[in-house]
Parts: C-alpha cells; sequence; structure tokens
C-alpha cells in the first residue's frame, strides 16, 4: 500500500533558516552488520515519512505519551535506519535533580563525545524508555518541547538541557571522498568510527575539549541552514559499513532547529540565486521531496541491521 502525502513546500518555504525532516517507507533486503558488540545503533529500523505539519500536530498536542510518528523518528521498527536514544542531563535515573546542570551541561557532552560516545557516561542520567527510529536528520524550527514529547517523556522533562544520540552503521552509494555538513541550534556532533569530523554546534555552544575545528577547504554557504559547517573528508566505500554516532541537543529550551547533509568531492551541485549550495541531504532511505534548499534525488546510504 502507499502513502499519499500533501505538499507542503510552499508553507515549509516561509520557515527560516531550516527545513524538514522525514522518515521514508520500508525497507527490504536489510543487510546484517558486522558490528559484534551489542550497541542499539546495531538496530536500524525504517520507518515512514513524517510531515512537517506532524510538528505542529505534536507541539499542540496534549498527551504526554510517545508519538507514534513525530520529527524525531518513530516508535515501529520496519527495516534499516538510525535509532534515537533521548537523555535529561538535567535529572538521574531515580529523577533527582543534578547540581549546577546548566554549568555542566556542555562539559558533560563534550566529555562523552571525547571519550568515543561511551554510553556509560551517560547511565547516570534520564533515559527516555523507548527509542524512536529515522532514515535523516532535518527538523524545522520549532519549540524544544517537541522533543521530550515525542519520546514520550513530556510529563517526566522539561524542555531544556536534552541530547539525542542516533547511530547506525552505514556505507555510501558509491565509492568516494565524502564530508557531512550542518548545523544544529543547540548541538550537532557528528562521529564517524569513534572519530569526530563534525562539530556543528550553535557557535556560543563551545566544546572546548574536542577542540573540533572547521577546515579551511570549507565550501559555500548552505541554502538549508547559513550556519552549517562542512566536516572533514572521509574516504568511504560502498557496502563497507562504519560507525555513524549523531548527537542533537538543547541547552535553553526555547527554538530547535537544524539539518545534517553530505557532500561528495568532485561532484557539482546547484546553487541558489544568491549563491548558497543546495547539498543533498543525508538520507538512508529514497524519498525525493520538493524542498529547494537541499538535494533528495541522490541514491541513499545504505543502513545495517
Amino acid at each position: 500500500m502507499s502513502l499519499m502525502f500533501p505538499d507542503l513546500s510552499a508553507w515549509w518555504s516561509a520557515l527560516t533558516p531550516m527545513r524538514w525532516f522525514a522518515v521514508p517507507p520500508r525497507q527490504t533486503n536489510v543487510l546484517r552488520s558486522t558490528r559484534s558488540t551489542l550497541r542499539p545503533s546495531a538496530l536500524c529500523p525504517s520507518p515512514f515519512l513524517l510531515l512537517a505539519g506532524i510538528v505542529a500536530a505534536t507541539a499542540n498536542a496534549a498527551s504526554p505519551s510517545a508519538q507514534t510518528d513525530s520529527v524525531f523518528g518513530t516508535q515501529e521498527r520496519q527495516g534499516a535506519t538510525l535509532i534515537g536514544i533521548f537523555y535529561d542531563l538535567k535529572q538521574t535515573q531515580q529523577h533527582v535533580a543534578i547540581n549546577a546542570f546548566t554549568e555542566r551541561y556542555t562539559p558533560t557532552i563534550d566529555n562523552f563525545i571525547v571519550e568515543g560516545f561511551d554510553e556509560s557516561l551517560l547511565n547516570r542520567f534520564f533515559r527516555a524508555p523507548l527509542p524512536l527510529y529515522t532514515t535523516q536528520l532535518a527538523i524545522p524550527k520549532m519549540r524544544a518541547h517537541v522533543a521530550p514529547r515525542a519520546f514520550g517523556v513530556a510529563a517526566e522533562v522539561k524542555a531544556s538541557y536534552w541530547v539525542i544520540h542516533y547511530k547506525a552503521q552505514v556505507s555510501p552509494p558509491e565509492d568516494g571522498t565524502y564530508r557531512f555538513v550542518g548545523n544544529f541550534d543547540d548541538v550537532l556532533v557528528v562521529s564517524v568510527n569513534r572519530k569526530v569530523v563534525l562539530d556543528g554546534c550553535r557557535p556560543d555552544t563551545k566544546l572546548v575539549r574536542l577542540g573540533w575545528k572547521e577546515s579551511a577547504d570549507k565550501g559555500h554557504t548552505v541554502a538549508a541552514n547559513s550556519l552549517a559547517r562542512y566536516g572533514d573528508w572521509l574516504e568511504l566505500k560502498a557496502g563497507v559499513p562504519v560507525d555513524l554516532d549523531i548527537l542533537i541537543g538543547e541547552r535553553p529550551g526555547g527554538d530547535f532547529y537544524g539539518v545534517l547533509l553530505y557532500q561528495k568531492k568532485g561532484e557539482t551541485y546547484p546553487r541558489t540565486d544568491k549563491g548558497r549550495a543546495i547539498l543533498p541531504l543525508f538520507q538512508t532511505a529514497a524519498h525525493p521531496m520538493t524542498d529547494q534548499t537541499f538535494l533528495t534525488d541522490r541514491s541513499p546510504w545504505t543502513c545495517y541491521e
């Protein structure tokens, strides 16, 4: 059965500086991962397309229970994609408040990242009971309380000082040299095989211990997000999986948005009339969209189960 969705491109064009997030349809012929550990990232299911209209519906929903489909992913596992785990860095698993959590938020995620996305470092913090599954990250501007509501913990978690750890094993559609490009307000960090390749955080979110710096070989301003940074170049091969870890998060609890794109060396991409680069959206399942600030006509990356 096919799913039919309205074209919201006109509505979406009014939003700045970000666009939207979607989860493509069911995948088949999922490949087995070579990862030997039991990290949740080895579980990569594929949910459904999520339209920007769901954002508004989720934000205004009265029920604190998790949304079956939300802008952050879906509860249903149906193939191979990223798995997202939600943490509240303001409290412990026993709902005891963390002292000075506002000052500790950035150092906590800094240490987590530098230590190779070691999940044991987050064990003391409150974690949502259920994960969400998605195939791409392109989240339109919204209020930050949508995230805990999407994970079913709105009654227990306020809208600030949270993070979501997405992870999977992936490989590109073809051999080549690639880099990730993106920005989230407030936190975006991307790691490949435990090496950070992109710090796309809001400029005033300083990960001092990480100390990642954008290469001088950065491209044009990105159409989908003017604050997007260009990551480190990577030699990747089709069919050879790498561990992908992505951390996004919100500090004060106001607006939240972001996008994760990629660039392949040697490829030419279109630009807007203002010269901004229109890059491919990072996707692990194909789903063309009509958005004019990023590309969805490229072959998706492979995600492994």
